[in-house]
């Protein structure tokens, strides 16, 4: 009569922690407590999300379970592979039943696929949810603080008061989208309280400014961190972080996303090389942004680079952007690598454009002009795709500024990390 007590207290215990946890290793655990069997669960890309024991045999079945969504593994001697399914993929669980026969490991078998299921669907739908929050939270510039406050303590998250906002970005082609949000969930557990989302293959990343107080080289370490991690992961796909001059509030998150992400746009800037870039590096660029007038701006590139201009178009060649890569860098080998040519051919190119302009540009004065011309090219560009881009949205559909960054629908948010309720 105890031993049956036992079981069923046990089990309780199990239902207890699958209801009302959102911690799938802590089920594991559990479970692998009461049965004494080796388990293991994993998502449906084979992220590790529990396994019991903690010695070699729960690190063998986090492998078994881990081959079944990567590899498509079904069985393995002495072992019970698991889908676990709600509609769509949720992950794999692996039980280990070489000791299997007895009505634990029998009641086991029949109960734990079912109470995983309905862990991790609860906490998928959670997760939608706070998706959704951050997702508006880093688009929605009528989000205001007292909303934000609210829907995070609904949601379970305690948010910081303050962020350091970034933007990880490729400098021609993004990497897959796997790759992508590895990355992403790589670096939300990395600092406690951070923030990620995914922006049209780049991420944007929220940095706690609490945590940068504490140290402030914190958020560039972070950032760096992430930024060779995304070198190891995509060596081929050349990758750099835009991060804010500032920490900022809640409510003024999505502004400097905004903002950030109009400076990706310009393209990386001299020292492309370096993990991560303050956005003070594109001053020039955002005090024209704000400052001057178009038709101004226009006047002066025309009267700077038009020849260069009809002569790229009449030969279907790139010298502007030759040109601006060697004002740009101050070595040769430098600016040859950024436009993806030899040396020797580059600085032939380099002379061509020279030629074209009339100019060997060794008068610093003419240097710095033709210097301004090409970047107010750039930011021109820019704008103009911008206001393209914002023609076919309705009036009711966000200002213009929010533009910049798309309808709320463009932003995915990867994870966020939970902090539980406010007391």
């Amino acid at each position: 009569m105890e031993a049956v007590q036992d079981t069923f207290a046990s089990l309780t215990s199990l239902i207890r922690v699958a209801v009302h946890s959102e911690d799938s290793a802590r089920l594991i655990t559990a479970a692998g407590v009461w049965s004494g069997l080796p388990l293991a669960l994993v998502g449906s890309h084979g992220e590790p999300l529990g396994y019991a024991p903690a010695g070699s045999e729960g690190r063998r079945a986090l492998a078994i379970a881990q081959a079944a969504a990567r590899n498509r593994l079904v069985t393995a001697v002495g072992w019970t592979i698991v889908p676990i399914r709600r509609g769509s993929p949720l992950g794999f669980l692996a039980i280990g039943t070489r000791h299997g026969g007895d009505a634990r490991t029998e009641a086991l078998l029949d109960m734990l696929p079912e109470l995983v299921a309905e862990q991790l669907h609860r906490v998928a739908l959670l997760r939608a949810r706070r998706e959704a929050f951050v997702r508006r939270l880093v688009s929605d510039r009528r989000f205001g603080a007292e909303e934000i406050e609210d829907e995070s303590y609904d949601l379970g998250l305690q948010l910081a008061d303050a962020y350091w906002p970034a933007i990880v970005t490729w400098h021609a082609t993004a990497p897959p989208l796997p790759a992508i949000e590895r990355l992403a969930r790589d670096a939300l557990n990395r600092t406690e309280g951070s923030l990620a989302a995914l922006l049209r293959g780049r991420i944007v990343l929220l940095h706690p400014a609490a945590a940068a107080a504490r140290d402030p080289s914190a958020t560039t370490a972070w950032l760096t961190e992430i930024v060779s991690q995304a070198s190891a992961l995509a060596p081929s796909f050349p990758a750099q972080a835009i991060v804010g001059e500032a920490a900022v509030e809640l409510a003024g998150v999505s502004a400097e996303v905004a903002e950030l992400e109009a400076l990706r746009r310009l393209g990386p800037r001299a020292e492309h090389g370096a993990a991560v870039v303050p956005a003070r590096a594109y001053a020039l660029e955002r005090l024209f942004w704000h400052q001057l007038d178009p038709l101004a701006a226009r006047r002066f590139v025309d009267a700077q680079l038009e020849r260069l201009t009809t002569w790229d178009r009449e030969h279907r060649t790139d010298l502007l952007s030759v040109l601006e890569a060697a004002l740009d860098f101050p070595r040769h080998d430098q600016a040859a690598s950024r436009c993806f040519m030899h040396r020797n051919t580059f600085r032939h190119r380099l002379q061509q454009a020279g030629e074209v302009l009339g100019t060997t540009l060794e008068d610093p004065d003419e240097r710095l002009a033709v210097h301004v011309a090409l970047k107010l090219r750039r930011l021109l560009a820019t704008s103009s795709s911008e206001q393209g881009a914002a023609e076919p949205r309705s009036a009711g559909s966000g200002n213009d500024r929010q533009s910049k960054v798309g309808p709320g629908g463009s932003l995915r948010l990867l994870a966020t990390r939970p902090l539980g309720r406010r007391t």
